[in-house]
């Protein structure tokens, strides 16, 4: 369910990208620091949702294996913990006979 409504929402997204390339065809002059360059609109809104998609991947990926890796050592610190309470609780055990 969560995999499908990611799509619709890929689909919707992109939907509105493309319909708002249809109905903006001016030609824009861009002010770069050392350049100057004249596009279409579309191309532009296509390129800036590009540089924004690929920009919230980076970000999202990097969460991710942040995430991934605190677990990693979470699960260690969880196993460590278990064998030292086994332990314990057969010195315990031991002492108590």
């Amino acid at each position: 369910m969560k995999n499908f409504l990611m799509l619709v929402a890929v689909i919707f997204v992109f939907v509105i990208a493309v319909v708002l390339g249809l109905k903006n065809q001016e030609i824009v002059n861009i002010n770069f620091i050392l350049a100057q360059k004249d596009l279409r609109l579309s191309t532009l809104l296509a390129i800036t949702l590009s540089i924004g998609i690929c920009i919230s991947a980076l970000f999202g990926i990097y969460f991710i294996l942040k995430a991934k890796f605190r677990y990693r050592i979470l699960l260690k610190k969880i196993k460590k913990q278990g064998e030292e309470l086994d332990k314990l609780r057969t010195n315990l055990s031991i002492k108590a006979l």
